[in-house]
């Protein structure tokens, strides 16, 4: 994982850690290919007056969504999430009708009055915060609105292994 480097004059920068593009969830191209996207689950999120609804998902592991967010607010607002986006495997995401080059990110910026949207599978279990951060760097609280919380449910033939 990178970090920041020293200046000269200070001893050290605090332990900030930038994003690692590495660390990602993947999941097999022939699996991705299986899916129909018309018929998989969706979740439908809004952003107004800076608070994102519903503010508690629920997911299940090894499932495929469409996870929609709907920016209904005059300014950009910043869907970010660095546990969520490295343990789901990101498949696509579009801002706006317009496909992004990287789907490997700590963060989404929605723009005014605009929807993003990610099809992507809950490859991995567990409790993910998110939050209207522009700058998604650790040890920096630059929360811009409310956050809330993605619950991906363990699959129940490995809960009991």
């Amino acid at each position: 994982m990178s970090q920041l480097p020293g200046l000269p004059g200070l001893k050290a920068l605090p332990n900030f850690h930038l994003f690692d593009e590495q660390s990602c969830a993947k999941v097999d191209d022939k699996d991705v290919t299986r899916v129909n996207w018309t018929r998989v689950p969706e979740i439908n999120m809004r952003v107004r007056s800076g608070e994102f609804e519903p503010m508690i998902i629920q997911m299940k592991q090894g499932w495929p969504y469409v996870f929609r967010i709907r920016n209904r607010d005059d300014k950009p607002r910043t869907f970010t999430s660095r546990e969520f986006f490295t343990n789901m495997a990101m498949i696509r995401i579009t801002i706006d009708g317009k496909r992004q080059g990287k789907t490997c990110v700590p963060k989404i910026t929605i723009p005014a009055k605009k929807t993003a949207e990610m099809r992507l599978v809950a490859a991995v279990d567990g409790r993910f915060e998110f939050e209207d951060i522009p700058l998604p760097i650790k040890g920096l609280f630059l929360s811009e609105g409310a956050s809330g919380v993605i619950i991906v449910e363990e699959r129940f033939a490995t809960r009991y292994q």
